[in-house]
């Protein structure tokens, strides 16, 4: 007996001696006071960790720099109810993280308690924060709406990662040169297939919505949007094929950006790299702007500020601009409640020298007071009234139509806010760094 309890005693030694852990370094530069949101699907994870790990995913944790647990939450993206690849890891962490997984199958999974709450107030899908005043309403497309933060209340911020499509239904463009009938929509007018709200995590709540167009056939628009108690909102928008579509828009946008609760709101936002506009007028986007008295220097850097209900006579068309060239953040601010909302992108986005590629690739629209973004093929006819870009494109509709096929997936990444700030220089600041920071996460092993 006493030799058996030995050998016991000898083989929990060899057990804990030969154990091993894999531990993922999370970074980023920091430079402001807020956490930034990390994500990483069950199958990127597996990747780096290797398939050859005998990993214990209940031993999971996160830690900082000095050893202590961030907590994190794992979200059944996919629906099946088990730990699967699709499924994703999410934490909000500061300057560094630590992710540690080992094959050490005695270790039971860690629990955290919910920052928010999910209820229903008046008919509609409320994700309140329980701790500070942050409301968000889910709407029966999976959208979100921000209507609440502090003492705001009302249209703060909607319809984030909502679609406009705009394409040629019915194209037979490859059999016989007929693109179709042409028609425009949003996602309200795709048909819901789901709307899952998660279950509230330490970190978050995520809602997916999976939407099916019926006017396009085959299209599917995939919104996956994570509200953090940082007062942002992470969304992912994916477009997916399964059959062949002509479109000549396809956008993501996000609506009624301060400007209902406040007329008065600023538009904010680097100054364009490139902008037709400009480029007609043979002049550069800065003097484009400051003709406009739309030009203000903060820190010696100019930034385009106009009032943002304002069209500020754009060259043609109705939009404020177009055709104007995708920059890392943009925003709106109310001097009136200090609060800015607010759209940074993922990386730093890439401005071609080629014209045909600038404008047939994704650009920034302002227009009727929304945030849109993406592919917008109409070429105008003003192209042609102005020397510089007389000719730069070509004049027939069909060169125009961007051709998808089955199989095809495009997904928009886009980081959502609204936070306090006193004034427009130090949201300027802000978003500067917070648009760096966002954008340089990395993992390594």
């Amino acid at each position: 007996m006493r030799k058996a309890a030995w050998v016991l005693v000898v083989l929990l030694g060899a057990a804990l001696l030969f154990s091993s852990a894999v531990t993922l370094n999370v970074i980023t530069d920091q430079k402001t006071s807020t956490p930034v949101p990390f994500r990483i699907s069950m199958w990127e994870l597996l990747e780096l960790v290797g398939e050859d790990f005998d990993a214990n995913w209940d031993s999971l944790r996160v830690l900082d720099a000095q050893n202590r647990e961030i907590p994190f939450q794992i979200d059944d993206i996919d629906g099946n109810k088990k730990l699967s690849s699709n499924d994703l890891l999410i934490f909000l962490f500061t300057e560094e993280a630590k992710i540690v997984v080992s094959d050490e199958f005695d270790v039971e999974a860690v629990k955290y308690d919910p920052v928010f709450a999910v209820k229903e107030e008046d008919g509609k899908q409320i994700v309140e924060h329980i701790h500070v005043p942050f409301k968000v309403e889910v709407d029966d497309h999976g959208l979100t709406h921000v209507v609440k933060y502090g003492t705001l209340e009302g249209d703060i911020f909607k319809e984030l990662g909502i679609a406009r499509v705009a394409g040629w239904v019915g194209s037979t463009y490859y059999i016989d040169g007929n693109l179709g009938k042409h028609a425009e929509k949003v996602s309200y007018d795709f048909k819901p297939v789901e709307v899952r709200i998660l279950q509230p995590g330490p970190v978050c709540t995520t809602i997916v919505s999976k939407l099916r167009s019926d006017l396009f056939p085959g299209l599917t628009q995939t919104i996956v949007s994570h509200i953090f108690a940082t007062g942002e909102i992470l969304v992912d928008s994916t477009f997916d094929f399964a059959t062949y579509a002509d479109l000549m828009k396809l956008q993501i946008m996000a609506t009624h950006p301060l400007t209902d609760i406040d007329p008065e709101a600023l538009h904010i936002l680097p100054v364009f790299r490139r902008l037709v506009w400009a480029e007609q007028l043979n002049i550069s986007p800065f003097d484009y702007w400051k003709a406009r008295d739309a030009i203000t220097i903060v820190d010696g850097k100019p930034y385009i500020l106009f009032p943002a209900t304002d069209n500020m006579k754009p060259l043609w068309w109705g939009a404020t601009y177009i055709f104007a060239s995708m920059e890392d953040w943009r925003a709106n601010y109310s001097k009136k409640y200090g609060v800015f909302v607010s759209e940074i992108l993922p990386s730093h986005p890439t401005v071609y020298s080629d014209f045909e590629k600038f404008v047939y690739g994704n650009t920034w629209v302002y227009e009727s007071r929304e945030f849109r973004d993406g592919l917008f093929r109409w070429i105008p006819s003003e192209f042609n009234a102005y020397e510089a870009t007389k000719g730069a494109v070509s004049g027939k509709q069909e060169d125009w139509v961007a051709h998808f096929k089955a199989g095809d997936s495009i997904t928009f990444t886009r980081l959502f806010a609204v936070r306090k700030s006193g004034n427009v220089e130090d949201t300027i600041r802000y978003l500067e760094k917070r648009a760096h920071e966002f954008q340089n996460v990395s993992i390594s092993k």
